[in-house]
């Protein structure tokens, strides 16, 4: 245990404005029911807040576009040296904002919902192993399905939440309010990588209402080097540093700011990637963690990839919204579901591809398929 530490003040302004140039502000989440208004003036809002915060202007996060324009006004930022801050701010107040769904469906700020947007495979997905399904099933009382179904206990792919992406351990702790996690890492060793394979090492941030991010490592294959990376929904922000396998990164923390909302990936003291989620206060009270090792490839059949990796990690600590602390992870119980179609949470996917180092705590794998 050791007294949690909270890391404020770095706006995601940079990040937003590589699109405001063109006039809009696009965004990604899971799909919501509507898209009123007043969602549209709150990304708008903590644009605002983050533009600010990038030029070390302290700010209330929680205050109106008025107010925050107000203070801009007030702190004599017409300066020469504040010109760039002005124009941005300006932009972002006028800017229409585009949202894109997981489903592709496109909204805008100005004009509601404007069709659907084409999808553009990237040849460096990460496992999408969304691991939400809906709160009344989230319940250990509603999975009351009989053990000896045998999609249960041998599921195909597209029973297991993620399953078609690829391969990986996956443990997940339940919707219990969690908003960081550290620990110590030896980043793992890539051996024989197929066509379309690729390494992942994160951990991820799931609301019981769909929202979710996650953070960690990316092996790059082009170049062989493992790269830091955020990612909301479909838009990922990369770091500007890379490690080599088997590096050491000590501690490695991921975290979000309950105030902003906003996530930072940190290797020992250095913010390495920041991004903006779209968690609200509704979130936090029920967040669940997980973290992720795997080899993804699109269209996994449960045995066609063909490449191995290895890695470690040890102290891993986990800390909760409404504490100043962070205790162990295995202090904390994890969430599996079998909904009666599909495996959610903890899990293994295939048994055969996955083997720990400690079966107990599951804190050292090594990803091959064991059956070749």
């Amino acid at each position: 245990m050791f007294r949690k530490k909270k890391f404020l003040g770095m706006g995601l302004a940079t990040i937003l404005m590589c699109s405001s140039l063109s006039g809009s502000l696009a965004y990604a989440e899971s799909k919501t029911s509507t898209y009123d208004a007043s969602f549209f003036e709150n990304l708008k809002q903590r644009a605002i807040v983050h533009e600010l915060q990038e030029h070390k202007i302290a700010v209330n996060p929680k205050a109106s576009i008025a107010e925050l324009l107000n203070t801009a006004d007030s702190t004599s930022l017409k300066s020469k040296n504040n010109s760039d801050l002005q124009q941005n701010l300006e932009k972002l107040n006028k800017a229409e904002y585009i949202y894109l769904t997981l489903d592709g469906e496109v909204y805008s700020s100005e004009k509601g919902y404007v069709g659907m947007a084409d999808k553009v495979e990237s040849k460096e997905d990460s496992v999408t192993d969304a691991t939400y399904t809906e709160t009344n099933s989230l319940s250990e009382s509603s999975n009351n399905h009989d053990v000896s179904i045998s999609s249960k206990n041998n599921p195909t792919p597209s029973q297991v939440s993620g399953g078609t992406t690829g391969t990986f351990s996956r443990t997940q702790l339940k919707y219990d309010g969690f908003d960081g996690v550290t620990g110590n890492f030896w980043l793992p060793y890539v051996h024989r990588l197929g066509d379309g394979e690729q390494p992942w090492f994160y951990f991820g941030f799931d609301s019981t209402k769909g929202r979710g991010v996650e953070g960690g490592f990316s092996y790059q294959t082009g170049r062989k080097v493992w790269q830091g990376y955020v990612r909301n929904s479909n838009r990922y922000e990369y770091s500007y540093g890379t490690w080599s396998e088997g590096a050491e990164i000590r501690p490695m923390k991921f975290y979000i700011d309950p105030t902003s909302a906003d996530s930072y990936l940190i290797v020992g003291s250095e913010k390495i990637v920041a991004m903006m989620t779209f968690f609200n206060d509704s979130d936090f009270p029920s967040m669940s963690l997980k973290r992720v090792f795997s080899i993804a490839k699109n269209n996994f059949d449960g045995n066609n990839i063909y490449g191995a990796i290895s890695g470690d990690f040890y102290n891993l600590l986990v800390s909760k919204v409404n504490s100043d602390y962070y205790y162990s992870w295995g202090n904390y119980p994890e969430y599996s579901l079998w909904d009666g179609e599909k495996w959610y949470g903890t899990i293994a996917w295939p048994t055969y591809y996955i083997k720990y180092y400690d079966p107990d705590t599951k804190m050292a794998s090594w990803i091959e398929n064991q059956n070749r």
